[in-house]
């Protein structure tokens, strides 16, 4: 069957939303001159207006809506990553070569100052997020379920983007409790855990240290069996066609948590 043909059927089986839109948790296109970074760049290492550390690069998440324009920005004295989604989507992600057993300690900072109540990760319909942050992982492929192996090959198919084997994904939710865990529909490897909820904390930095080996195994019943392939961020308001805006500081991986780290 010819690729176009190959789509149209496709369309009509899978919702083309869906697919598209979980690129944005996908590793980079294979590309051998692809540089895959040890640690995660650091926004506050480059000046107010410049581009983003080298490293992050753009993702999109549907071609047929707006781009999220990220840029660098100063707010409250810190250098940090300032996203505006105005009816928009899409997100920045670097490529990773971390272990998460051996540096399981996630560091995180962002703001936002606003949420719309009505957002949620719990309906495709809803699933605008302020803030989002995405942990991709390697692991054996071969272990996927014939649902999510048809389900990658489609989002391939789809988006010319390889998902990875698991996807972590901190989110900033308008409605479900802290602590919430959920899976994405149509497959159980990518899977949201809520850091955030409501706008009772909104308009004040953030900051956040999970172990992320932990979270894995709280959430995918296992350790994670391969390095992290990528991480990203992702400030989204193409459900509601609202807007949305919010900082990012930076973000790093570390052997010890902060009260040992000296």
């Amino acid at each position: 069957m010819e690729p176009d043909a190959r789509r149209r059927r496709l369309v009509t089986a899978v919702p083309a939303l869906s697919l598209i839109g979980l690129a944005g948790c996908a590793t980079p296109p294979s590309d051998t001159a692809t540089r895959r970074y040890p640690t995660v760049p650091r926004f506050s290492s480059v000046a107010e207006g410049a581009a983003a550390p080298e490293g992050w690069r753009p993702y999109l998440l549907r071609r047929d809506r707006r781009t999220t324009v990220y840029s660098m920005a100063q707010r409250d004295g810190r250098t940090a990553l300032h996203a505006v989604a105005d009816s928009a989507a899409s997100g920045l992600s670097v490529a990773t070569d971390i272990d998460p057993l051996r540096t399981p300690w996630l560091r995180w900072a962002w703001r936002v100052d606003t949420v719309h109540e009505n957002a949620t990760v719990a309906d495709d319909e809803r699933e605008d997020t302020p803030a989002r942050l995405v942990i991709a992982f390697a692991g054996d492929m071969s272990r996927l379920t014939l649902r999510d192996r048809m389900f990658f090959e489609q989002v391939e198919l789809f988006t010319g983007n390889e998902l990875p084997f698991a996807t972590l994904t901190y989110v900033w939710d308008g409605q479900l409790p802290v602590g919430s865990v959920l899976p994405y529909a149509r497959s159980g490897r990518i899977r949201y855990d809520v850091v955030e909820s409501g706008a009772a904390r909104a308009g004040r930095w953030l900051r956040y240290e999970r172990n992320v080996g932990d979270d894995y195994r709280r959430v995918f019943g296992e350790a994670p069996s391969g390095p992290i392939v990528s991480v990203g961020v992702l400030t989204d308001s193409d459900d509601l066609k609202n807007h949305a805006e919010a900082w990012y500081g930076d973000i790093g991986l570390y052997a010890e948590p902060i009260a040992n780290s000296g």
